[in-house]
């Protein structure tokens, strides 16, 4: 009974009543008409020859209300029972639509249609000889999804990436840069690489070609710019007086071709600086807003960039005066430059023994040219040109910068 309540809507409800009094209402007028149409004519008696007092007579009235609903005619007596039941349904049907509307839920949510789980990489490009930079977007993946990442070479896996190294997805989107691990397979010239990007069960992978960029090709496959081999050439001794000696004109030694870089523009002006380091006696030029640098290379906390201006000077610039985008950043070779720690003393050599020859201080900027094998020795050149030998634990030098500075032979 109450769940077929629950489905009558209150308009309804009320409409069953007002039929239900329509009907009764009928039925009281046909009743009465019929028993007008069966009562027998009225027959007209002479008037008594003596008249009666009816005043002197006793009343007789009902004396219980069994009497008064004995003495009820038909269509009252229905009245009486169907009023009360229709009363009563109706207050029910009115209890129950408040009670509904106070204690019903909210509308129930649509269950969304599923959404397809795609991968698919966007870039996966080398950024420098140790690293690479994959940009990813996904659908159907929940936040936090980890992912796999591995580099082919013609189909076949590569050690090239920790396989413990994953990206996560975070809005439909990963993006990270990759190291190549310290003992990584060989990637020769040749073999087609490619990245492949999987969930960690490995129910959903995206496959993509790696972009190589030319100024990184050869140190991503090994190769070393083959060093020209002078050859010296006997010539023999003119005789004598026999022919006069020729004059030799010095033949002049080619101009080294100035590096080049993706040019940006400048958006404020400022100095050119030999190290990336604001201290006295380190600016070497200028740049002025609107005209454009060619960038070179940057520090590992993309702050400073090495750049060639318009004028031909090479030097570094705050990134603060450059319209450098995420992109160009993470396309731009780490330099081998890092700031200083903690102050101390730069040596002849890699020993502690030997004489110190210079110092240097906490948040200067010295660039890294050797190490020892062991890398606890850095080689390097202050702001004050001065080359000598400092601990590692003096500087701050990331991992991926390690592996970039050459051991000393």
């Amino acid at each position: 009974m109450q769940t077929t309540l629950d489905q009558i809507s209150p308009p309804l409800a009320i409409g069953l009543i007002v039929l239900g009094l329509v009907i009764i209402l009928l039925v009281v007028i046909l009743i009465r008409r019929r028993r007008a149409a069966n009562q027998p004519p009225s027959i007209t008696e002479a008037p008594p020859a003596t008249s009666i007092d009816y005043t002197a007579l006793p009343l007789e009235e009902p004396q219980s209300w069994q009497d008064r609903l004995r003495n009820l005619s038909l269509a009252a007596k229905i009245l009486l029972v169907l009023i009360p039941l229709l009363l009563c349904l109706g207050i029910g049907v009115l209890a129950l639509s408040l009670n509904d509307d106070r204690t019903a839920g909210p509308p129930p949510t649509p269950t969304p249609s599923p959404v397809p789980i795609t991968l698919t990489i966007e870039s996966a490009r080398i950024v420098s000889a140790t690293a690479i930079i994959v940009r990813v977007r996904s659908t159907g993946l929940a936040n936090e999804t980890e992912l796999r990442i591995e580099l082919r070479a013609d189909g076949q896996p590569l050690r090239w990436i920790d396989p413990a190294r994953t990206i996560r997805i975070r809005g439909d989107r990963a993006e990270a840069r990759i190291d190549k691990i310290a003992d990584s397979d060989p990637t020769p010239a040749g073999p087609r690489y490619t990245v492949v990007v999987s969930t960690t069960d490995g129910s959903v992978s995206a496959e993509a070609e790696l972009e190589i960029p030319d100024r990184f090709a050869a140190a991503f496959h090994g190769e070393v710019a083959a060093t020209p081999t002078v050859t010296l050439t006997n010539t023999p001794a003119p005789v004598a007086q026999a022919t006069p000696t020729p004059t030799l004109t010095p033949t002049a030694a080619p101009t080294p071709t100035a590096p080049a870089g993706q040019p940006v523009a400048v958006i404020n002006g400022g100095n050119v600086r030999k190290l990336p380091f604001t201290g006295i006696n380190n600016v070497i030029g200028g740049i002025n807003a609107g005209e454009q640098v060619q960038i070179l290379a940057r520090t590992p906390n993309a702050l400073w960039y090495y750049v060639r201006t318009v004028r031909n000077e090479i030097g570094w610039v705050s990134a603060t005066l450059i319209a450098v985008t995420d992109l160009i950043a993470a396309e731009t070779p780490v330099a081998n430059v890092v700031t200083v720690f903690v102050s101390g003393p730069v040596y002849l050599a890699a020993d502690p023994a030997s004489a110190q020859i210079d110092r240097v201080e906490r948040n200067e900027v010295v660039e890294l040219l050797e190490r020892t094998a062991d890398s606890s020795w850095y080689r390097v050149r202050n702001v004050r040109d001065r080359e000598g030998w400092v601990p590692a634990n003096l500087l701050g030098i990331p991992d991926d910068l390690v592996n970039q500075v050459p051991v000393v032979r």
